[in-house]
């Protein structure tokens, strides 16, 4: 597929996008963190797509579900919703089955992206539910207020635009760069990302998803 045609369709699904909160800080029950590790085994590369889903505010695991799939298309950057996006879509829906009132923390970009499409935003708009993107780096925006422990990240095309927020989760932490995917808005997203924050920089559900995620790729390349 050329390049073309891939911004194209991003630009689409950012058409889907809506800032606004679907649901109410105050009725969200669930959040469930989804991170992906790579690995190659026997010539072929895979992805491991984990979600952990945890109660809110209580932050108590109730179901961890990951899935492991082929990799069908290749590392390019802002454009790694093709690559991990449905496995994880895949990972979502299966792990929130049944399960309302949630809210999804992706190890991704949200809004915060070139064509306002990050892997968060792909998320929400494939399952309905609302994403939060958190990365450890910016992929895309300018910081409001350099160094400081709360920033909002601006669109770079209209400096009037929040499309997401920059926080230092603890005093010796590096910053995330923190977006809405959709159906939530930037200060409802910075919002959860901080209360769910309990230990290092990352969101606990991140976290977990994140080890989960390692663990199942260390069980399949050691099983021989």
């Amino acid at each position: 597929m050329k390049i073309e045609k891939l911004i194209e369709f991003q630009k689409k699904i950012s058409e889907r996008v809506v800032l606004k909160d679907s649901l109410p800080f105050e009725s969200i029950q669930y959040v469930a963190g989804v991170d992906q590790a790579f690995f190659k085994k026997g010539g072929e590369d895979y992805v491991v797509s984990a979600c952990v889903v945890m109660r809110f505010p209580a932050l108590e695991s109730v179901k961890e579900y990951y899935t492991v799939d082929k990799v069908t298309f290749p590392y390019i950057p802002t454009f790694l919703m093709f690559r991990e996006g449905d496995p994880a879509v895949k990972a979502v829906k299966t792990a929130l089955e049944g399960v309302e009132n949630a809210v999804v923390l992706v190890d991704g970009s949200g809004i915060a992206h070139p064509r306002r499409c990050g892997l968060a935003t792909y998320i929400a708009v494939k399952t309905g539910i609302p994403t939060v993107g958190i990365t450890k780096r910016k992929l895309y925006g300018d910081v409001a207020k350099q160094n400081a422990d709360v920033s909002p990240l601006l669109d770079r095309e209209d400096l009037r635009d929040i499309i997401g927020y920059v926080l230092r989760p603890c005093k010796r932490c590096k910053h995330i760069f923190i977006s809405p995917g959709s159906y939530i808005s930037p200060e409802t997203s910075l919002r959860i990302v901080k209360a769910c924050i309990k230990r290092g920089k990352l969101p606990e559900p991140i976290r977990l998803a994140h080890n989960l995620a390692a663990k199942a790729k260390s069980d399949y390349l050691s099983d021989e």
